[in-house]
């Protein structure tokens, strides 16, 4: 099977970006083809991956995808869309002529949540787009039960057509142990208790509670520590939060308390220095953090919102959300009660091998089987339009293989729907000095191209492969108001069958006819004699009716 996995990135350190290497390794070993489609070139990847991934990772543009340039990608049994949000190479998705469609929906951070004035409108577009992708899928995936209920309250998704299927956790990596000295002294944290914190520093999050918990923490707990491991600088809405989250500490005494430690290479390591993990988040899809804690034998203190309380399951002490007292007494019941921590410490091993990878194929497993179903019989899809997802297993009929009315004039449009020259280069002829004449073209109008000239015309282009996509579509879509071949031959034949039938009905008849015009001379015969002769032949012309071999026009009558 070729299989395409579309995603925004690939970021090694992140959920999403886990989830993709999974898939790619699943469907590797199975023996079927995979390639991942992205926006971005991939960030982070361990050299040993990213030399099996060398091949494997296409960094494109929709434009190009839409174009049907990429053979492959063209040409695959089954696509897999990752959705964090709106971006561009989800718009191929509606184009698409054969293969199964999985919709994998991870969440969007409503705006409201986000806590700064960047990235907003992208979020409301993001939640925005689900209802309008979705339904071109197969099947949707989501990995929480909350978020399944929201796809379906807020987003109008068929409950039938869901399957949830949480992320895994890779355990060998996450283990309880003892923490690294040289990790201690580098933060400062020797004799310190930690309460950490892993992921991205967005409002959502709600950091500030935990900085507003610290200070009532330490009232019973003096040590205390807050470690916070993530990204907060790549994203112009992480710097905003965290300008404002440093603030607060400042206002509260706790400045020298609270340690952002960014991205970090080897993450393990960071959850064996915690005393407690805390989030108090108020709106999560799922919660890898989490499970990693879990699985390093770290006690756990949640919001209790959203999808918190399904992955922690007993494993883990729940706080009213948005309440910072709450949130502190319950870090300070955990730093202050080792009896308390070692069983929240016993019930997160456990329920930590829940998320594990053997889980996760397993499941992925049944998925895929279940979306590919009808794709052995014919791997088209049906030319539509904005349809509500198709129940898993039910055979969908094969595309039309016929000349689409418009065909042709498509395609001239097609031609033309490059907007950029991209193979030219800005040179010059002049001897010697040619090269310098060229620098100084480059590097005059490089101001004017980067930031405006290149942006528009690649937008341009992005909207016109969209306009000949949808109209390619429409197309299919009229198309199939048309007869097809296969249904005129039908009817031809349906046509053929009920003339056949009405000449059987009227020969039928006929001998019908001729066999009662016999009982009834029969009858009156007074000789018995005669009779008798006369009922002795009728019975052997209807004998001879009776044989298959024998033809079905009716016996003439004697001596006609």
């Amino acid at each position: 099977m070729r299989v395409s996995l579309i995603n925004l990135n690939f970021i090694a350190q992140d959920a999403i970006g886990q989830c993709l290497l999974h898939q790619w390794r699943f469907f590797r070993r199975r023996g079927d083809e995979v390639r991942i489609y992205t926006q971005h070139p991939p960030e982070g990847l361990p050299d040993d991956v990213r030399d099996g991934l060398r091949d494997d990772v296409q960094v494109v543009s929709a434009a190009g995808l839409l174009a049907q340039r990429d053979a492959y990608f063209r040409t695959s049994d089954l696509y897999v869309y990752h959705y964090p949000g709106r971006y561009d190479l989800l718009e191929t998705m509606k184009g698409l002529d054969r293969g199964a469609v999985i919709f994998f929906y991870h969440n969007v951070t409503p705006p409201a949540l986000w806590g700064a004035r960047t990235g907003a409108d992208d979020l409301a577009r993001g939640q925005a787009g689900v209802s309008k992708l979705a339904r071109y899928a197969d099947l949707v995936v989501t990995v929480s039960p909350f978020n399944a209920e929201e796809l379906v309250c807020d987003h109008g998704c068929a409950p039938e057509s869901i399957r949830v299927l949480p992320l895994a956790v890779p355990l060998d990596a996450f283990h309880p142990g003892p923490a690294d000295p040289a990790l201690l002294r580098a933060h400062g944290l020797e004799g310190k208790r930690v309460i950490l914190f892993v992921g991205r520093v967005a409002g959502n999050k709600r950091l500030d509670l935990l900085v507003e918990a610290l200070p009532l923490v330490r009232r019973s707990v003096p040590h205390a520590r807050l470690l916070v491991v993530g990204d907060h600088s790549s994203n112009p809405a992480f710097v905003e939060v965290t300008s404002a989250i440093r603030r607060r500490a400042a206002d509260l005494g706790v400045a020298d308390d609270v340690l952002f430690t960014g991205r970090v290479a080897d993450l393990p390591p960071y959850y064996r220095l915690a005393d407690v993990y805390a989030s108090a988040s108020l709106h999560e899809g799922f919660g890898v953090p989490l499970i990693e804690a879990m699985a390093s034998g770290v006690p756990l203190v949640v919001s209790d919102a959203t999808a918190h309380p399904w992955v922690v399951g007993d494993a883990g002490l729940l706080c009213a959300p948005g309440d910072a007292a709450d949130l502190a007494a319950q870090i300070a019941r955990v730093l202050g009660d080792d009896a308390l921590a070692g069983d929240l410490v016993r019930r997160g091993l456990a329920r930590a091998r829940d998320f594990s990878l053997e889980q996760f194929n397993a499941g992925w497993a049944k998925i895929v089987d279940e979306a590919t179903l009808w794709l052995a019989e014919h791997p088209y899809r049906p030319a539509v339009i904005a349809t509500t997802p198709t129940r898993a297993g039910t055979a969908r009929p094969p595309a039309a293989a016929h000349d689409l009315p418009l065909a042709d004039e498509v395609e001239q449009l097609a031609q033309r729907a490059d907007a950029v020259l991209k193979p030219y280069v800005v040179r010059s002829n002049a001897p010697l000095v040619g090269p310098l004449i060229a620098w100084v073209r480059r590097n005059l109008t490089s101001h004017l191209r980067e930031p405006y000239l290149d942006p528009t015309l690649q937008r341009q282009e992005s909207f016109n492969w969209q306009v000949v996509q949808t109209l390619r579509q429409v197309n299919r879509l009229l198309h199939r108001t048309q007869p097809a071949a296969e249904d005129t031959t039908a009817a031809q034949r349906a046509t053929e069958i009920e003339a056949r039938t009405a000449q059987l009905e009227q020969r039928l008849d006929a001998v019908l006819d001729y066999l009662a015009a016999q009982v009834e001379a029969a009858r009156q015969m007074d000789d018995p004699a005669q009779r008798a002769a006369a009922l002795d032949t009728l019975a052997a012309q209807i004998e001879r009716l009776r044989r298959p071999a024998t033809p079905a026009s009716p016996p003439k009558p004697e001596g006609g």
